[in-house]
């Protein structure tokens, strides 16, 4: 990837002291907007930092459902896939949540539209059938333009229908396939609807029409998900940068902030003013005792002054989402026991990084991880006893708790298997080039932990980078963001 995509980032976070500002970032972003719409491909050359509109050309979108119907063929004569769009969620009353697709869907059709389906039939000579909403112009004028049929063919449909029709054409498709490969993510109503159609109800199965086979396609499209493609890995590093500037921005912000929201606020605006529509997650952005919740969302509580403050946060730029987490010091100094902690999860991070390479297996860089932490809190008197002894038996679980990497895409937790036995953090599968995953290892010793020594209590520290496996090693993604003690106390001195 050129570097000079994204040249407003480094600014950023090589020259702290510089006046150059957020605001500068979404001024400059508001004057390129109409260059940023363009396809990722179509503004390559285009030396900004305006992710706003981005996405994946259609030539993407069809070289997946090419591979999908690849597959499909394998299975025989009279194979057809169906995938289903995201529904829409109710918020309250008759308000709903910001729709965003179903990453399945999103990665086989590029529709962002609601209340789609895609076909393929692995026997057409014109595979790809797309179901949409018909048009309305009074539900248009509230909610904006629909597709249609003219749109979804415009698309890259070969067919396209509109509901209700469209009904009696899923209802023909499944009819005449023999093979039904199904992909209904969250739509609990269309999965109901599509058994009734391949086993209709008080059916005795003795006509052929009925002997058919239902095959789960979720697993089909996760593998094609686990190796990133070239185009893929240039929108996860656009997400990625929009994120560093978000967590510098929560930095400078946590300096003068009393409480966690104007952190997480600070995040959310500016990676929303240089484009990321969504977040990945909900941002966890926790301080004092509150860095040592994992899942912390809430962000509305007072800031310990001299406590750390844990941002865990992606920005979501094209449907790809970055993950990255810092921990710093809400003063912009460590104290010793906060230095030691953080000194210790950065070891254990850096000797999993080394282990991200094709070949290793993804468990390795986890039990490297854990070891070095084990022994680290050992060795500051957190835990009590022989290094080996407390290892095996698996002491530190209680202070490290979570698993230390998984993969990252068109999801935070991306599809795709680890080969996990069971019981097991880490999984078998061998890693590869263009697979794309964190490292993020943690240590929590919470405020009521009574046993320890009061002066670690309401330490929680995490450090997560993005990796990106390459054919001779890999290549961190985020790692332009601060990451040692020296560099993020330089960071929050400017």
């Amino acid at each position: 990837m050129s570097a000079s995509r994204f040249v407003c980032i480094p600014v950023l976070l090589f020259s702290l002291s510089s006046p150059f500002c957020i605001a500068d970032a979404m001024a400059h972003s508001v004057a390129n907007s109409s260059a940023a719409s363009m396809p990722a491909q179509a503004n390559a050359n285009k030396a900004d930092s305006s992710h706003h509109g981005v996405r994946l050309p259609a030539s993407f979108f069809a070289g997946n459902r090419a591979r999908l119907l690849a597959e499909l063929k394998k299975m025989g004569p009279g194979t057809i896939a169906i995938i289903k769009s995201m529904p829409e969620q109710h918020r309250n009353g008759d308000s709903f949540h910001m729709y965003r697709q179903d990453s399945d869907f999103y990665y086989m059709t590029g529709i962002e539209e609601a209340e789609s389906v895609a076909i393929l039939e692995a026997d057409s000579d014109k595979p790809y059938t797309l179901l949409v909403r018909a048009r309305d112009a009074r539900r248009e004028r509230y909610d904006g333009a629909r597709l249609g049929v003219e749109g979804a063919i415009k698309n890259g449909a070969d067919k396209a229908d509109s509901f209700p029709a469209a009904e009696q054409t899923l209802k023909s498709k499944i009819q005449n396939a023999q093979r039904i490969v199904l992909v209904s993510n969250f739509d609990e109503d269309f999965r109901r609807k599509a058994l009734d159609l391949i086993y209709p109800f008080g059916s005795d199965n003795n006509h052929s029409n009925f002997k058919k086979t239902l095959i789960d396609g979720r697993h089909m499209i996760a593998e094609m998900r686990v190796i990133k493609q070239d185009v893929e890995i240039d929108m996860l590093q656009r997400a990625v940068d929009a994120t560093a500037a978000g967590h510098l921005a929560a930095m400078r912000a946590s300096k003068h902030a009393s409480n966690e929201g104007e952190v997480a606020a600070a995040f959310q605006g500016t990676v929303r003013g240089l484009g990321a529509r969504f977040t990945g997650y909900d941002t966890i952005a926790g301080a004092g005792g509150n860095s040592c919740t994992l899942h912390y969302v809430t962000n509305d509580a007072a800031i310990e002054k001299n406590g750390v403050m844990l941002l865990d946060a992606g920005a979501e730029v094209g449907y790809y989402t970055a993950d990255v987490t810092r921990t710093w010091p809400v003063t912009g100094k460590f104290s010793k026991e906060q230095k030691a902690i953080y000194e210790l999860v950065l070891k254990a991070q850096n000797a999993a990084i080394a282990l991200v390479k094709e070949g290793h297996l993804h468990h390795e860089g986890f039990d490297a991880a854990m070891r070095i932490m084990s022994d680290g809190l050992v060795d500051l008197g957190i835990l009590k006893g022989d290094k080996d002894t407390l290892y095996k038996s698996g002491a530190y679980n209680r202070f490290t708790m979570h698993g230390i990497s998984h993969w990252l895409g068109l999801d935070v937790h991306d599809a795709g298997d680890y080969f996990m036995e069971a019981g097991k953090r880490g999984g078998q599968r061998p890693l590869q080039a263009g697979m794309v995953l964190t490292v993020e290892p943690g240590i929590y010793i919470p405020k009521d932990a009574n046993d320890i020594d009061e002066k670690w209590r309401g330490i929680g520290v995490r450090i997560e980078d993005v990796l990106l496996v390459t054919k001779d090693g890999n290549r961190n993604m985020s790692g332009k963001l601060p990451r040692t003690v020296e560099a993020i106390e330089a960071a929050m001195a400017k």
